[in-house]
């Protein structure tokens, strides 16, 4: 239960910061669109690590280790 509670608020943040730096780059604020393309790139990374790790990906990065 706590996996989909972690995914879920994962992807909210990761839309949210997509939409948030569309209005940012919209409105010509470039801290707000920076910020914004931070935490949805985050995000994003973390979604793509708890993906590979739920698909059990024996391989790992020496960069990660």
């Amino acid at each position: 239960m706590s996996v989909f509670v972690g995914k879920a608020l994962l992807w909210f943040a990761l839309l949210i910061g997509l939409v948030g730096a569309g209005i940012a780059v919209y409105a010509l604020h470039v801290h707000g669109a920076v910020g914004s393309l931070i935490v949805a790139s985050v995000a994003g990374l973390v979604l793509l690590r708890l993906r590979s790790e739920a698909q059990g990906d024996t391989e790992r990065d020496a960069a990660a280790t």
